[in-house]
């Protein structure tokens, strides 16, 4: 019988999981705390363990860490009731098995730790991330990316980033190279944005006299890149003969300068990304199909903003604090008008409009007024900025989709009430017991019994 560990300070929760678990055929032990977590761990052997990141005495990921120090084939499902990037690339570094969020279906939990008991996961330590990324998001879809990110940052192969034109693709490879090695140059070319005769010197250099104006040796990105990552944006567009030549350098390092006859060794990691459908077998793929797999070891799709628009309002906060306008809000309807938007030009995009409301709009609270969303096709029945549009929901499952909703209402409500609880049942129209109940159920906290 396969034993497992749960961590969680909870103490509804943790007898809930133990409960649940062991009714399905696990012997269970549970911890409140890193404490008692450890001494358990070193007592008594385990198959798999599920840490909450908040523990009574302690950070569930020093835990997580520790316990793959000691046992690195240990699959490590790490949870939390609270999205955050910095912690899931964290996790995912350390070589957690899986990250998951609260609330979620019991079946998810038993299928990972069906698949967790059976599983070794590779174990690799890397350094802390970094603090700066400039990547917003704590949506399902770009739970995602973090962890991709996490997983790309503890391994050097190269990787292959797929998405619509700015949806964020460079701030994703950002984000793997400053989470895997910030010390070293990171190296950024877009090859859609260079004259084709240029490319070839751009990326491998060239030596005096290679060419017409070729007065001086010359280092290319891949010289500059060194030990680092050399970021190839939209590669895609990349002429064919020297795609064959990027797929050397993949294959064992090798190039040479344009007009030289020396060979030179890249050590730099590929990050590429592209725009285009690059998939095998498409009549449209631009790419050849060995650089393809090459390229796409591990491959990260970004969502476009379209698909993820709860991020909206964190990313609107994020695009004013970062321009210097953390004094200034957008109304409801404003917000409300913004998450109803199509967003063809994705993130990109709506830092520009909201850049340009800043400039011409001097009210410190920006109204609907403010915003030039040109004549682009937007939803109009979306009543809440909480809400997805409603196509939408024929792609996502609906019990979700309701939980969902119901979670950011009673934040809302919470958030209105500031943390009065009582309050923010008379804001709902719900008996303060029926709202303990419901946020013991969607595993928020702050979900005290009522006396």
């Amino acid at each position: 019988m396969p034993r497992i560990l749960i961590a969680e300070d909870d103490r509804v929760i943790r007898f809930s999981l133990a409960q649940n678990l062991a009714d399905a055929g696990y012997e269970v032990e549970t911890a409140e705390g890193v404490a008692d977590a450890r001494r358990l761990f070193d007592a008594e052997g385990f198959d798999a363990a599920l840490v909450d990141i908040r523990l009574k005495d302690g950070d569930g990921l020093d835990l997580l860490e520790d316990l793959r120090k000691d046992v690195p084939q240990l699959p490590v499902i790490i949870v939390t009731a609270f999205g955050d990037s910095e912690r899931t690339i964290r996790a995912m570094k350390a070589g957690a098995f899986e990250y998951l969020t609260k609330p979620f279906e019991l079946d998810v939990l038993l299928n990972l730790l069906d698949r967790a008991v059976k599983v070794h996961p590779t174990s690799v330590r890397v350094p802390e991330a970094n603090q700066g990324n400039q990547l917003v998001g704590a949506s399902p879809a770009m739970l995602n990316v973090w962890k991709s990110i996490g997983r790309s940052a503890a391994s050097p192969v190269p990787v292959l980033i797929t998405g619509e034109s700015g949806v964020g693709k460079e701030l994703v490879a950002r984000a793997i190279h400053d989470n895997a090695h910030p010390n070293k140059p990171f190296v950024a070319v877009n090859l859609a944005a260079l004259p084709p005769s240029l490319v070839e010197s751009e990326l491998f250099g060239h030596e005096r006299g290679a060419f017409t104006g070729a007065v001086a040796r010359r280092e290319g990105r891949f010289e500059l890149a060194g030990d680092g990552t050399l970021f190839l944006d939209e590669i895609a567009d990349l002429d064919l003969p020297l795609q064959t030549k990027l797929l050397r350098v993949l294959e064992d390092g090798g190039y040479e300068r344009v007009g030289g006859s020396t060979r030179m060794e890249s050590k730099a990691r590929i990050i590429a990304a592209t725009s285009r459908n690059v998939q095998p077998g498409q009549p449209d793929s631009r790419l050849r199909e060995d650089l393809y797999y090459r390229l796409a070891v591990l491959r990260i799709e970004v969502p476009p903003l379209r698909e993820r628009k709860q991020d909206i309002p964190l990313l609107v906060q994020a695009f004013l604090r970062r321009a210097g306008r953390s004094s200034r809000a957008l109304s409801e309807g404003a917000m409300n008008r913004l998450v109803s938007f199509g967003w063809p030009g994705n993130v990109r995009q709506l830092r520009h409009v909201l850049e340009n409301a800043c400039v011409m709009s001097t009210a410190e609270v920006l109204d609907e007024a403010a915003f030039d969303l040109g004549t682009s096709k937007q939803a109009t029945d979306v009543p809440t900025w909480q809400m997805p549009v409603a196509s939408e929901l024929t792609n996502l499952d609906l019990r979700e989709n309701l939980e969902r909703f119901e979670r950011e209402l009673i934040e809302l409500a919470l958030s209105r009430a500031q943390g009065n609880r009582a309050q923010a049942a008379r804001l709902l129209g719900i008996r303060r017991a029926l709202l303990y109940s419901r946020m013991l159920h969607l595993g928020m906290r702050g979900a005290e019994p009522v006396e």
